[in-house]
């Protein structure tokens, strides 16, 4: 799909909350997804999987093949099951990165950071919290599978920075049983260097 069609689609999904399924590059994966929120360069959904919204996810909008709405038996499950109804959207700037990590460390809000390398293309992913950033840089403080977390942050690149995913069901349930994190601030209120 050309870029202006896949904008279209979009559009018309938050505007009127419709269910799409999406396929993205380099993955086999079909995506079930509600879209709440989009800008040129980024977009928002809700996640559906089996029949149950999981969290949110910001995305690059070039980093979809195709989209398209989903009307089916699976979207009329969706409406007779009230799922619809679930259907939030978040009020956050989606035109830069910057929007959604003030929302996130604003908000002290774990999320999986997912990012794709400039030389190999191979994905990698931190789960944890926003510490700081600079221009180049997002620093999180991530925890490990045992709940530790770790000594240093990682650095991951807005170059290669691909998704960041909150509110999901792993996310939320692994953070109630996570000491307490070892930083505490909001990115708003530092310096960016």
């Amino acid at each position: 799909m050309k870029k202006f069609e896949i904008s279209a689609v979009l559009n018309e999904a938050c505007k009127q909350g419709l269910h799409c399924r999406m396929f993205l590059k380099a993955d086999p994966n079909c995506y079930s997804c509600f879209p709440v929120r989009t800008g040129e360069d980024l977009f928002i959904y809700m996640e559906e999987q089996d029949f149950r919204l999981d969290g949110y996810v910001i995305r690059r909008v070039k980093d979809i093949v195709e989209i398209s709405s989903k009307v089916d038996l699976t979207d009329e499950i969706l409406k007779s099951e009230g799922l619809i109804n679930e259907v939030k959207d978040v009020d956050i700037d989606v035109s830069t990165w910057e929007g959604i990590l003030s929302y996130l460390s604003s908000h002290k809000l774990n999320a999986i950071f997912e990012s794709e390398s400039r030389d190999s293309g191979m994905m990698d992913y931190a789960i944890g919290r926003i510490e700081k950033k600079d221009d180049r840089y997002l620093y999180v403080r991530a925890f490990d599978a045992d709940g530790n977390w770790e000594e240093k942050p990682t650095r991951i690149a807005f170059s290669e920075l691909s998704s960041i995913s909150w509110g999901t069901r792993y996310v939320d349930i692994f953070s109630k049983y996570l000491p307490p994190c070892p930083i505490e601030h909001d990115i708003s209120l530092l310096s960016k260097n």
